[in-house]
């Protein structure tokens, strides 16, 4: 994959692009001190319980319902930049700054509540113009170098994600040890709040163009994307993919951390193991797509995905050292073509003129997907919350959780190949 045109520093696009992958090779950093294990470590260290974790991180997703109206707000502006930086600004602060300082400065029993609400918050802010960056920034991606650049910059996305990872989980336990967890994993997300206002310096930098106006305004523009067929299918294995890949997003790092008793290092070590799974998988991924279309490879990671959850679901105390990394290789190099393919899901039957009517639709369906999935972990976690025992064996409520995620993966991607690929190819 040559990748020294994509980058030309001579040329607008070139520089433009750069921006964009350093801005995304940021955002994989700040996420991961922000997310998956560490948010939940940093959520049980404030005293919540696995429920509770539940409720925290699906809760902002309600916010997902006011993506469609993101178009109404943004095709009033034919320059957009000021309002996209200050939304993202007011975003970080109240989703990273504003969540590392609540705990110890407000009642115990009402931390679960704040959290919500800055959650909520931040994410409303960053969602009524959510569909601006991608709208203003796939102008420099054209369909003939789109799949390059999206192999591209998972290969590095995951350097960083895995140095980033692993760098944290040290300090991580380290702070474990030395009884000031807190004082320390909020040291890690200030850090990370840095890196944030970064990638939003660099999120600015692309030469924006004067969008025109729509032909379509108001309540019309809202229900624009319902006119076109292909879209609205297109949509289905987008909200499957988000619903069955978040499902344990966090379930199963509590699973891990509270019952397995592994340590932050050993999963970041794992976790670190995606640099060299993603570099070596990634170009196999990037041939597939070649050979077929975008839609036939996305359909073959939903089959290839529902292996991650059967084998997840089989670690145990005993199991792990030999279990998980076999687990988080196979989810490394599954995961590693879902989000080749799932990044171009938006655009495929997407227009240029009205674009970010058709975007808001699809992060709507995006933030949709994942409350769908974390809110059924979550509820059958508050509804069955004891181990099933069967003769020897104690099966905890997430390894059932994870069973169900590989039924429905594995029967999504079946009807996804024998049904839809049909309407959508056709």
């Amino acid at each position: 994959m040559e990748s020294s045109g994509l980058f030309a520093l001579g040329k607008a696009a070139g520089r433009a692009r750069l921006y964009i992958l350093g801005a995304e090779c940021l955002k994989a950093i700040y996420t991961a001190f922000t997310t998956g294990v560490f948010l939940t470590g940093f959520l049980l260290n404030a005293g919540m319980d696995q429920v509770q974790v539940g409720l925290v991180t699906s809760l902002p997703l309600l916010a997902g319902i006011l993506y469609p109206f993101s178009p109404l707000l943004l095709e009033r502006f034919r320059r957009r930049k000021a309002v996209l930086g200050t939304a993202r600004l007011l975003y970080h602060s109240l989703v990273i700054l504003c969540v590392t300082l609540l705990p110890g400065r407000v009642p115990e029993k009402s931390l679960l509540w704040w959290m919500a609400a800055a959650l909520l918050l931040g994410n409303g802010c960053n969602i009524l113009v959510a569909s601006g960056f991608p709208a203003w920034h796939i102008g420099f991606l054209p369909e003939d170098i789109r799949g390059r650049f999206f192999a591209v910059s998972g290969i590095i996305n995951s350097v960083f994600t895995a140095l980033a990872t692993f760098g944290a989980s040290l300090l991580a336990d380290a702070a474990k040890a030395s009884g000031r967890q807190t004082y320390w994993m909020g040291m890690i997300r200030f850090a990370a709040f840095g890196l944030a206002l970064a990638e939003l310096i660099l999120l600015l930098l692309p030469g924006e163009p004067e969008y025109p106006r729509g032909s379509v305004r108001g309540f019309r523009l809202l229900i624009l994307p319902f006119g076109n067929r292909k879209f609205c299918l297109t949509m289905l294995p987008v909200f499957a993919w988000m619903a069955v890949s978040t499902m344990t997003l966090y379930s199963a790092n509590t699973y891990l951390l509270k019952d397995v008793k592994v340590s932050y290092v050993f999963i970041s070590v794992l976790q670190a193991m995606n640099i060299v799974t993603t570099a070596v998988i990634m170009p196999f991924w990037h041939r597939l797509l070649l050979r077929t279309s975008w839609l036939q490879a996305f359909q073959k990671v939903f089959l290839l995905f529902s292996l991650y959850p059967f084998l997840h679901m089989m670690v145990t105390e005993s199991t792990f050292v030999w279990l998980l990394p076999v687990t988080m290789l196979v989810y490394q190099a599954v995961m590693a073509g879902g989000t080749l393919y799932f990044n171009n899901m938006a655009y495929l039957f997407t227009p240029e003129e009205d674009r970010t009517a058709y975007l808001s639709w699809y992060l709507m369906l995006v933030s949709a997907g994942s409350l769908c999935g974390q809110g059924l972990s979550t509820l059958l976690l508050k509804l069955w919350p004891e181990d099933w025992n069967m003769w020897t064996v104690s099966i905890a409520p997430v390894q059932r959780i994870l069973l169900l995620q590989g039924l429905s993966a594995l029967g999504f991607g079946i009807w996804f190949g024998r049904v839809l690929l049909r309407k959508l190819e056709t």
